[in-house]
């Protein structure tokens, strides 16, 4: 008898713990908003939702011409020999030489005294460079390259690195 009670306490504990289970899933299913049938008629019915209608629109056929004459012209102007380059080619090769080689041809600077003036006490020399006119006095540097030395009654005495260049009124020096 107290076998029989106690299989029947088992069996009864096993029912009351499969209903909670199962009650347990159909509140968490109901919570979820899922319910067995629609999880079941998706995955068998093979039916999907219809998609949402699309709106007609209409075209405006003067825009896309608009549009594509603006494309055209903006097509025609991009030339790729203009392009500009963010990084200096020098330095992208570090074990490039930073000296001027022989193969690359300089351009031929022009210099020709036009005058000499003087204003306040200090002598101005007038030089044409290259089709500039600049005033300069002792001291002053022309193009990054030369240095007025001295400035005499008809010359002029520039310095260029090492090289003494002397220029007379109206001769032309090519450098």
């Amino acid at each position: 008898m107290i076998v029989n009670k106690r299989k029947s306490f088992i069996s009864k504990n096993i029912a009351t713990i499969a209903i909670i289970f199962l009650l347990s899933l159909i509140v968490n299913m109901l919570i979820s908003g899922c319910s067995i049938f629609s999880i079941v008629n998706k995955a068998y019915s093979g039916t999907e939702e219809e998609p949402p209608v699309l709106p007609e629109v209409e075209i405006d056929e003067g825009e896309v011409k608009e549009i594509s004459v603006s494309e055209e012209n903006t097509k025609k102007s991009y030339i790729i020999e203009n392009e500009v380059s963010l990084v200096d080619e020098s330095t992208r090769n570090p074990f490039k030489p930073f000296y001027i080689s022989d193969d690359d041809e300089e351009e031929e600077n022009i210099l020709t005294l036009s005058g000499i003036s003087s204003k306040d006490g200090v002598e101005y020399a007038e030089i044409d460079f290259n089709g500039y006119i600049y005033n300069l006095k002792e001291n002053d540097t022309l193009s990054d390259f030369y240095l007025v030395q001295a400035i005499n009654n008809d010359s002029v005495v520039l310095l260029k690195g090492d090289e003494i260049v002397t220029m007379y009124i109206g001769i032309p020096v090519y450098d």
